[in-house]
C-alpha cells in the first residue's frame, strides 16, 4: 500500500466517521426525527456489516484499501460489497488491487464537473465475480470507457463477462480464472 497508516490514523479516522454518525442520530432526535434516526443507525449497521464482509475476503491489502480509500478525499466515492458470505479470492488480490487503483485513478481523472460520482465494487463469492459500476459524468465517456475495458482486459484472470456504457453509467462484470 502507497500510504501506511499508524494504529493512530486508523483510530483517528473511524472514530471521526463514528462520531458523525453520532451526531447526526443525536440532530434527528433532538428534532424529534426519530424515524430517521432509525434509519441512520439501520444504515449504521448495515455499513458495519458491509465492512467485516470486505474484511472477510482473505484480501488484507484490497481490503484495506476499499476500506481506507473516502478517508483521503477523492471525488470519486468508492463502495465496496459482498453478495451473500464473504468468500476467499485470495489468489486474486493482487491483480484485483492493481486494477482497482487504476480504475479509481482513471475515474478521478475523468470526471466533469461537481456532481456525485461513486465505484461500487460488488464481489460475489459464489461465483467468483467482481462487479465495477461507475455513476457519474466523465469528460469524455467514450474514450474513458474504452480505457477502463483495457484495463480489464489485460489481466490474465480476469474474463470480462458484460461491460456497458450508458448516460453517466459504466458497467463491468469479471469473471476470475486460476
Amino acid at each position: 500500500m502507497s500510504n501506511k497508516w499508524t494504529t493512530v490514523d486508523l483510530l483517528r479516522h473511524a472514530r471521526h466517521d463514528w462520531l458523525n454518525q453520532l451526531q447526526l442520530i443525536k440532530a434527528n432526535l433532538s428534532l424529534g426525527r426519530t424515524e430517521r434516526a432509525k434509519e441512520i443507525m439501520n444504515e449504521v449497521i448495515e455499513l458495519s456489516r458491509e465492512e467485516s464482509r470486505i474484511s472477510n475476503l482473505k484480501t488484507p491489502n484490497l481490503s484495506e484499501y476499499l476500506l481506507t480509500y473516502n478517508w483521503l478525499k477523492h471525488p470519486v466515492k468508492l463502495y465496496g460489497k459482498v453478495n451473500g458470505e464473504s468468500g476467499d479470492f485470495s489468489l486474486f488480490e493482487e491483480e484485483l488491487l492493481h486494477t482497482t487503483k487504476e480504475v479509481c485513478d482513471v475515474l478521478n481523472n475523468s470526471i466533469s464537473g461537481y456532481d456525485e460520482y461513486s465505484l461500487t465494487v460488488t464481489f460475489d463469492p459464489a461465483a467468483l465475480r467482481v462487479c465495477y459500476a461507475f455513476q457519474g459524468a466523465l469528460t469524455d465517456e467514450k474514450d474513458t470507457y474504452e480505457v477502463l475495458r483495457n484495463i480489464f482486459s489485460t489481466h490474465k484472470s480476469m474474463l470480462l463477462i458484460e461491460s456497458y456504457n450508458q448516460e453517466n453509467k459504466c458497467y463491468f462484470d469479471i469473471q476470475l480464472t486460476s
